[in-house]
């Protein structure tokens, strides 16, 4: 005698309610940038420039000379919002239905703790893309909400040319060969005045980072920080970030951020000089949810207020292949 179980399906646990999600690199940028609070739209950056004219100051005489000089430059900051809805019933017919109230009017999620806090993180990544590659004339899906630190390119300090210290230009991809010498293309052809910043940072996608990280480890560009059994560079910023370390024999930062991963380019500048357009700091993180009676279903909606600008834009250096 034995059992016979044909008719049966072989049980599968899926009471398992701990949600697994993807791993995400988070929005990054925007704590390395400037906020300027209070904005609803297209607002301005205020500069001002000063003359300073030194004189013979030997006699008594008043010779006024000098001017003070204000221009501005644009945050075309856009509206965004994300709206999204459930059908708690569609639920009853898979395996969350063991954690579904009882009864038939049903006006929540059970995973609503979760969902929430996930969805505020992938916010924060789309919009760490946004904040660098967006472009609103032309862009598309998410990229074309507001205007990128990119979009200005075109005018930044070029590093990468013929004529600076380095004679030729780096061609193909950044990759293990060339990556410790993009970044060097910056710290010496950037404005002076611009690298002498204590903020002032040089930004890599992720990618490029841990090129980067390995190229210096290898003694790619230069002698290996651990050649002869001691450091001969400073890369100890795991304490504060492991995405940020110090170019070794410099004080200059070096960043590893989403919004450029996937991309050969390396862009430098202070962040005195870069700013996030926002209404509310903390509106991109403002998650509204309730539970529609008029069709039943549950609702989710983000509203926020966001765009970038850059007030000095020949103080940002680029090497872009």
């Amino acid at each position: 005698m034995a059992l016979d179980l044909s008719a049966l399906t072989a049980y599968i646990d899926e009471q398992n309610f701990e949600l697994a999600t993807a791993a995400l690199i988070g929005g990054r940028t925007a704590g390395f940038l400037t906020p300027q609070v209070g904005v609803k739209g297209e607002t301005k950056i205020n500069k001002m420039d000063v003359d300073v004219t030194m004189q013979d100051g030997s006699g008594c005489a008043w010779n006024a000379s000098g001017d003070a000089t204000f221009t501005q430059e644009t945050i075309d900051a856009k509206q965004v919002k994300i709206n999204m809805e459930f059908c708690p019933k569609d639920l009853n017919s898979y395996y969350w239905r063991t954690q579904m109230p009882a009864g038939t009017h049903q006006e929540a999620l059970p995973f609503e703790a979760q969902f929430a806090s996930y969805l505020v993180a992938k916010v924060q990544d789309e919009l760490e893309k946004v904040i660098w590659q967006g472009d609103a004339t032309s862009g598309s899906g998410n990229l074309a909400m507001f205007d990128g630190l990119l979009i200005d390119a075109a005018n930044f300090t070029d590093c990468n040319g013929t004529s600076g210290s380095f004679g030729t230009a780096l061609t193909g991809a950044i990759d293990i060969n060339n990556v410790v010498e993009a970044v060097e293309r910056i710290y010496v052809e950037a404005p002076s005045a611009a690298v002498a910043q204590d903020d002032f940072r040089v930004y890599l996608g992720v990618d490029r980072f841990r090129t980067l990280v390995a190229a210096i480890m290898n003694g790619n560009g230069g002698a290996s920080i651990l050649s002869g059994g001691a450091l001969q560079g400073s890369m100890d910023r795991a304490d504060v970030d492991p995405l940020r370390i110090i170019l070794p024999g410099t004080n200059m930062e070096i960043v590893g951020v989403g919004g450029l991963d996937g991309l050969d380019k390396a862009v430098g500048f202070s962040s005195n000089n870069a700013y996030l357009g926002v209404d509310l700091s903390a509106d991109s993180t403002n998650i509204e949810s309730w539970y529609s009676q008029d069709d039943r279903k549950y609702r989710v909606a983000m509203e926020f207020t966001m765009g970038t600008g850059i007030a000095y834009k020949s103080e940002v250096g680029k090497v872009i292949i």
